[in-house]
């Protein structure tokens, strides 16, 4: 009788903890796992876990220091554009910070085709081999679900075969990247820069 009490309780206990927000949380135990060595640990002052995120290679490489801080932002700036061409259009309510609380005229299509665009002319100036490598990359990443294992997408698009060599390839594009969104950027300054006849 003990027994079945304790576990009624438990299922109770459980049924709160998951319809409470505020009591969901990240599986400590399964984090402690050899498979989750690359995920990233942000804890409050009480010990809790409050964010944890999977490293990718982009990561790893800058944690090691092969990889610049520019050329790391690149990266992440060229993912979240090919992040905003694969969003599905969601129900729901717009939960981005708006100052005057107006509706925006911008619509989701609009916001798509400026995200391609940005890659298009980022991807163009980088070379084509960066931006076959680094578009595989972002899209296995971003579109896919899982990413494929890094080393055989760098294998499967330059040939390179040695591990040391496809690190310094993907070190390369990485800052092919970070230069052309420099090239972008000084591009942009220029134009804000001249004269408008109004």
């Amino acid at each position: 009788m003990q027994i079945a009490l304790r576990r009624a309780a438990d299922r109770e206990r459980d049924r709160l903890v998951d319809r409470d927000p505020g009591q969901w949380g990240v599986d400590a135990a399964g984090l402690t796992l050899p498979v989750n060595e690359t995920v990233s640990i942000d804890s409050d002052h009480a010990g809790r876990i409050t964010r944890a995120r999977r490293q990718d290679i982009f990561d790893l490489l800058k944690g090691r220091g092969k990889l610049g801080t520019e050329a790391h932002h690149a990266i992440r700036r060229l993912q979240d554009d090919i992040a905003i061409l694969h969003r599905a259009v969601s129900g729901g309510a717009d939960y981005s910070p708006r100052v005057d609380r107006s509706r925006s005229s911008e619509t989701f299509t609009d916001m798509r085709h400026r995200a391609s665009s940005r890659v298009e002319a980022v991807l163009g100036l980088s070379g084509p081999a960066s931006a076959r490598l680094l578009g595989a990359l972002c899209e296995a990443d971003a579109a896919l679900g899982p990413p494929m294992e890094w080393r055989s997408l760098v294998r499967r698009d330059t040939g390179e075969t040695l591990p040391d060599a496809q690190a310094a390839v993907l070190r390369g594009a990485c800052e092919n990247l970070a230069g052309a969104y420099a090239i972008i950027d000084r591009g942009r300054a220029r134009a804000s820069k001249l004269p408008v006849d109004i």
